[in-house]
């Protein structure tokens, strides 16, 4: 039988699992973000975005392979979906508001880019 307190810290898992993994993948991306937009784009031009890109998909699949191990999240769609879900959840809000904060853009302008 399972002990409420055992229930709740496993309901927690996704939810601390995901926002370890957005923390990584934020700060890589925040690191790499002035990188490229101060010396790689104007150096190398638009192959400077592909690389980068390279860069975060591998240290994306690098850090949710290290969280689902750190935090023992079992191999299953089922379990591994959630933490991914709950770090995109974060991520996407966390984007949009530096964005605006960087850039001084407004919301209007990002839609109007898109």
């Amino acid at each position: 039988m399972n002990s409420p307190i055992g229930t709740i810290q496993s309901g927690m898992l996704p939810l601390k699992a995901g926002l370890i993994y957005f923390l990584l993948v934020l700060a890589l991306g925040w690191v790499l973000g002035p990188i490229r937009e101060l010396w790689a784009v104007p150096q190398f031009g638009r192959i400077a975005l592909l690389v980068e890109a390279v860069i975060m998909l591998t240290a994306t699949v690098v850090s949710s392979r290290w969280v689902i191990r750190r935090f023992n999240v079992p191999q299953t769609l089922g379990s591994t979906i959630p933490v991914g879900l709950v770090a995109l959840g974060i991520l996407a809000p966390a984007e949009i508001a530096g964005v605006l904060c960087v850039r001084g853009l407004s919301l209007q302008d990002i839609l109007r880019a898109s």
